[in-house]
């Protein structure tokens, strides 16, 4: 199988979800996870911090920033044969449903 990274878009105040729907949101990640790894698609994911820095030439800057209005808050590493497989996995993100967008992209093995 292939090796696919999805990256999770969301807006960037992600932040003012209440405690019970963020621990919801968690369970419902959980359990696609679960289903992911029984069909052999799931291989690591990761949720990322709000605080991170941006390069540009040789400008370092913090962000992101929510003037952006999104931000990448997570990433998923999919098994699968194909992108248009990796692509209906990746359907299946419980974020999607909270007003995420995902991308999903292969990884190129180079052999180092």
């Amino acid at each position: 199988m292939k090796e696919f990274l999805m990256l999770i878009r969301e807006n960037a105040d992600y932040g003012e979800m209440t405690a019970q729907q963020m621990q919801d949101d968690i369970e419902k990640q959980i359990k696609w996870v679960e289903e992911l790894m029984a069909k052999g698609n799931f291989k690591d994911a990761n949720p990322l911090s709000p605080e991170g820095a941006h390069a540009k030439g040789n400008v370092i800057t913090d962000g992101p920033y929510v003037e952006s209005k999104e931000c990448i808050s997570g990433y998923y590493f999919l098994l699968a044969n194909s992108l248009e497989e990796a692509t209906e996995l990746a359907k299946g993100c419980p974020s999607l449903a909270i007003g995420a967008s995902v991308e999903v992209r292969e990884v190129i093995q180079v052999g180092l």
